[in-house]
């Protein structure tokens, strides 16, 4: 292997290198990481970019492993053949490149089908993975004068210096996809904790609190910040009169304290959404006849505007299914549709997840029969793509509804209405994602601040603060 077919291997083991940093990226991504969710709403263009809607899709996943996951154990393979093609005798170099090369054309093949469907499934494409589809290609277009060894690839293997070549990288692919597989591991403990945690921690401040009836604060009441700098000081303007530059250097001190620590900014961030909260004016919501889980008569009031399809929304529906049993008789949760699907969604000019209609309609029909929590927890525990009338039918079934009172009531001219209804209202509030939540008739800018919103809210109508379970 002459000096041209190093470089060769060397820009194709780089070009791997980068593909896999991309897919590790997509990973984390797919998982939630909040760096890497930030890294890839700046590339693709914000948190609701094309690559969000691709992360989040159904196709993003075989057998619940990200397709992420698949890319980044393949690449890592690439480039440590190439690695050790770069280190190994001639033969063996050319053997390794081949085989680099013909694992590059299969991958190619596989990108051609996953651009496909981005194009055709999902509507929707993602930069990130596209670039690693470029990098792919470009790595097989380097190679591509390595097909020559492939003629003796039979031969390399039957000698002892190829064979330890092949073998000891193929110990390698092994090695590295169970170290991909380890890594996908973690990343699912890390999401579970997230998602454990996702309504935010109860106020420490009423946390320690003796459990007696408080009276209500005032408006403008906020969970006291962490130790350090005032957020609110931070927030708040500057003094009218003239300041001089050791005050202003104070202040820019104190604001990069804050931003350097993760629980002051958190602290910060906390209590920007709940003074926000607190200025909101509420907003009349209809609950008549809509689904509620918790005591009708609890004081805190919650609606929350969900897609079957909407993977945040199953989040939450898990996050408050395991939070309402233990606020007491605190809140009652009263769910309503907004499918971000195009079929019945006027204001959507193309869907984000079709079928939604399709399952909120389902929802409405499950309500009338009394079975709407056996139905909603049906469906956010299956993997779904696109569902039809056929599959509303046959989950309503498997949950335990009548399946022919279903296919009927999805039939009825009423159910639609009821649906519109819903969706009518959601777009009058200026609802534009799911989930959306509103506590007593605000809009709660944050999911994480929901637990201190509520335990506010509750301990104004008299309730004992919260505790830790």
């Amino acid at each position: 292997m002459g000096a041209s077919a190093v470089t060769r291997v060397v820009t194709a083991l780089c070009l791997c290198l980068a593909a896999a940093f991309v897919s590790g990226l997509l990973l984390m991504q797919h998982h939630g990481e909040p760096g890497a969710v930030s890294a890839v709403s700046q590339v693709c263009g914000g948190e609701k970019s094309s690559c969000e809607e691709v992360a989040r899709s159904s196709w993003s996943a075989i057998g619940g492993v990200p397709l992420a996951a698949f890319g980044l154990a393949f690449y890592l393979a690439l480039a440590l053949a190439l690695a050790l093609a770069l280190l190994s005798p001639a033969e063996p170099r050319e053997a390794l490149a081949a085989v680099s090369l013909v694992l590059l054309g299969l991958g190619l093949l596989v990108d051609l089908f996953l651009l496909g469907v981005q194009a055709l499934a999902i509507h929707a494409y993602c930069a990130l993975c596209i670039l690693t589809y470029v990098l792919g290609l470009c790595a097989l277009l380097v190679l591509l004068p390595a097909r020559r060894g492939l003629r003796q690839l039979g031969a390399t293997a039957a000698r002892a210096e190829g064979r330890l070549a092949l073998g000891g990288w193929l110990l390698g692919a092994l090695l590295a996809g169970a170290g991909v597989l380890a890594d996908e591991a973690a990343l699912q403990a890390r999401e579970a904790h997230r998602q454990a945690t996702l309504l935010g921690p109860v106020p420490a401040s009423t946390a320690a609190t003796p459990r007696a009836p408080l009276p209500a604060p005032s408006a403008t009441a906020t969970l006291p910040p962490a130790a350090g700098p005032s957020p609110q000081a931070l927030a708040s303007p500057a003094p009218a009169a003239p300041q001089d530059a050791r005050y202003w250097q104070q202040r820019a001190q104190q604001l990069q304290e804050t931003l350097d620590d993760p629980r002051k900014l958190e602290t910060y961030f906390s209590d920007k959404a709940q003074r926000e909260y607190e200025a909101a004016p509420p907003v009349a919501i209809d609950t008549t006849d809509v689904p509620a889980r918790g005591p009708l008569n609890a004081p805190v009031k919650v609606v929350e505007y969900s897609d079957f399809l909407c993977p945040f929304c199953r989040s939450l529906a898990v996050a408050l299914t395991q939070f309402v049993p233990q606020a007491g008789g605190r809140v009652v949760v009263y769910f309503k549709n907004y499918p971000l699907d195009a079929t019945c969604n006027p204001k959507l000019k193309q869907s984000t997840h079709p079928g939604s209609c399709e399952l909120a309609l389902g929802a409405v029909c499950a309500q009338r029969q009394g079975k709407f929590e056996t139905y909603h927890d049906k469906v956010f525990s299956t993997d779904l793509h696109n569902p039809q009338r056929a599959d509303v039918v046959l989950l309503a079934g498997q949950a335990g509804l009548n399946a022919q009172a279903m296919q009927g009531c999805l039939d009825d001219p009423q159910t639609r209405d009821t649906l519109a209804a819903q969706i009518a209202e959601a777009n009058r509030l200026g609802v534009a994602a799911t989930p959306t939540v509103y506590v007593n008739g605000k809009k709660l800018p944050r999911l994480n601040d929901f637990v201190a919103v509520v335990d506010k809210e509750a301990r104004r109508k008299g309730f004992a603060p919260l505790q830790p379970q």
